[in-house]
């Protein structure tokens, strides 16, 4: 088991960053309420991965990326013998799989639905993210109940054309950019020009502005720019970005000073937008969120094998989660809500999974979730209430 970190927390006389033991009983807290989102009576969500091709490279990225079959779907049929649990497929997503995959999330009995298309790059794969978005949304068995669908992208395959094909549809735009200049270039590598790329990036606020979607802008920062959290707070108000949602990231190790310079950084930033409110919505007032690296979602590989969502997030530095985090296939008939673990169930298949030194990174990052949480519920006490946009 991994023991919580022993260093005392810089600067707690400010009152807004918590004690390591605070962490730790906050995680086990967390740990026994499950997921916030998908927990017992909650919302049935299912992301998509529609492809492993993706025009970048980003540094704090763990999936396992190629280019060498992007174009070409995975067959339906599985090989004889079956999809081993721990095998990473090659190939996009078809367009048969995709529905099929929502026609699983549809025997859900849970009141709100969730579906959310990533990748790779989504927008790699148009022609399925609008089939399987159409699909979700005229289903015979959603029954009314409430849909949301979230696109998670780098915003480089968007424009005002494809944008207005699925104007009208339940979607929300998360546009994932990690600031401007050198920073941003060094940490997520180009596979198109880089003048290219900037010039993408350049309009496209304006062009999701203008497209009449839900967006807001995801931002993630590595422990080398726990420095920088409020300097990206500020890049995307400059930006005019709607709203604004600053993740750490994952599977990475985090030094005690690291830790709480994101900790120390993030209450900067909820202070700030608390005594200077603009128009941008600030997602990080928002407390009670899945102890990342834990996450209580499904996730459908490209060839239809159902996984807990960390077991993709992590295949490239902790590859002995996709058989942990198994979840079945699309073959079987199971209804939908049987396909996902409790988060105390995760953390314990994570740990008989991982050595010690990874399960200590991991952990490192759970309690950082839970360190977070603590930040923006002691901010929302000194401040009354946050300021509440979008």
């Amino acid at each position: 088991m991994p023991v919580a970190d022993p260093r005392p927390a810089p600067a707690r006389a400010e009152g807004a960053l918590p004690s390591p033991a605070h962490i730790d009983r906050r995680l086990a807290q967390m740990l026994a309420a499950d997921s916030a989102r998908t927990g017992a009576g909650k919302t049935a969500r299912l992301m998509l991965m529609l492809t492993r091709s993706c025009e970048l490279r980003c540094a704090y990225c763990f999936v396992a990326l190629r280019e060498d079959e992007y174009g070409t779907p995975h067959d339906d049929v599985r090989a004889s013998g079956g999809v081993l649990p721990g095998e990473i497929p090659r190939g996009d997503l078809s367009v048969a799989t995709a529905r099929r995959a929502v026609d699983r999330l549809m025997t859900s009995a849970r009141p709100q639905l969730g579906l959310q298309l990533f990748g790779g790059e989504p927008s790699r794969r148009w022609d399925t993210l609008v089939a399987a978005v159409d699909h979700a949304a005229t289903h015979p068995d959603r029954a009314g109940r409430a849909l949301e669908i979230l696109l998670t992208t780098n915003g480089l395959g968007l424009d005002a054309a494809r944008l207005a094909e699925l104007r009208g549809l339940p979607i929300v735009v998360q546009l994932s950019l990690d600031g401007w200049g050198a920073a941003n270039r060094f940490r997520r590598p180009h596979l198109v020009p880089d003048d290219e790329a900037a010039r993408r990036w350049s309009t496209i606020a304006e062009t999701l502005s203008a497209s009449g979607h839900r967006w807001f802008l995801n931002v993630t920062v590595p422990p080398a720019a726990a420095p920088e959290v409020l300097a990206r707070y500020h890049e995307a108000r400059a930006m005019g970005v709607p709203a604004l949602q600053l993740n750490y990231a994952t599977g990475m190790r985090w030094s005690p000073d690291t830790f709480y310079a994101w900790l120390g950084g993030l209450a900067a930033v909820l202070r700030h937008d608390a005594a200077d409110p603009g128009p941008m919505a600030l997602y990080n007032w928002q407390n009670g969120a899945d102890p990342a690296p834990l996450c209580g979602d499904t996730i459908c590989d490209v060839d239809g094998t159902l996984l807990q969502v960390g077991a993709i997030f992590h295949e490239k530095r902790f590859p002995a989660l996709r058989a942990a985090y198994h979840h079945g296939h699309l073959d079987g008939a199971e209804p939908f809500d049987t396909h996902r673990a409790t988060l105390a169930d995760l953390w314990a298949r994570t740990r008989a999974a991982l050595s010690t030194e990874d399960a200590e990174v991991f952990h490192q990052g759970m309690r950082l979730g839970a360190g977070q949480d603590l930040v923006a519920r002691v901010v929302t006490a000194e401040v009354g209430r946050p300021p509440f946009r979008g």
